[in-house]
């Protein structure tokens, strides 16, 4: 018996386990009540990567990686810009923008945090509320569907904004 709890635990901390998804803020990728298959992170993080985070609530959450280390998030008339050049998100549904939640449009991410939005953009609770997520809190990663087409940069950049927005580096 002893046996098979620790076969248990050591498969789920290097094989993966499968979570069940119980809010909206993934939809369409992802509806209430489907369950994914979580892996461990043993490769770099990347732009469009699904992930299991800590985010401080009771259970963990299931959110897009936007922003990278070191960039610059800005949000500005519902959309995502890195660097001051606009994301394109095939996953976001269309008239689905993102606009800050917190009056807060400028993310300045340090050496170790990330960028997380939920593809439901109104119905998600993320980094625009908590601020940059670390690396230490990134805990598994989502599989991406089949044919899951990944954010690209698109030609239109930032015009420039002065000192008009704030910049948040770390929520604390």
């Amino acid at each position: 018996m002893c046996a098979a709890l620790v076969g248990l635990a050591t498969g789920r901390s290097f094989v993966g386990s499968v979570a069940v998804v119980t809010g909206s803020s993934m939809a369409p990728t992802f509806a209430q009540g489907t369950r994914v298959y979580t892996t461990p992170i043993s490769s770099p993080i990347d732009r469009g990567d699904i992930v299991v985070i800590d985010d401080g609530s009771p259970d963990y959450a299931i959110k897009r990686i936007v922003g990278l280390p070191g960039e610059t998030v800005y949000i500005w008339r519902g959309y995502v810009f890195i660097n001051g050049q606009i994301l394109l998100e095939p996953y976001v549904g269309k008239r689905n923008y993102t606009f800050p939640r917190q009056r807060l449009a400028v993310f300045a991410l340090g050496e170790e945090q990330y960028f997380v939005l939920g593809d439901n953009r109104p119905n998600s609770a993320d980094s625009r509320i908590y601020g940059p997520v670390d690396r230490s809190h990134v805990k598994k990663r989502v599989p991406l569907p089949d044919n899951t087409m990944r954010a690209r940069f698109g030609p239109f950049t930032l015009p420039t904004y002065g000192k008009t927005l704030r910049t948040v580096s770390k929520l604390g």
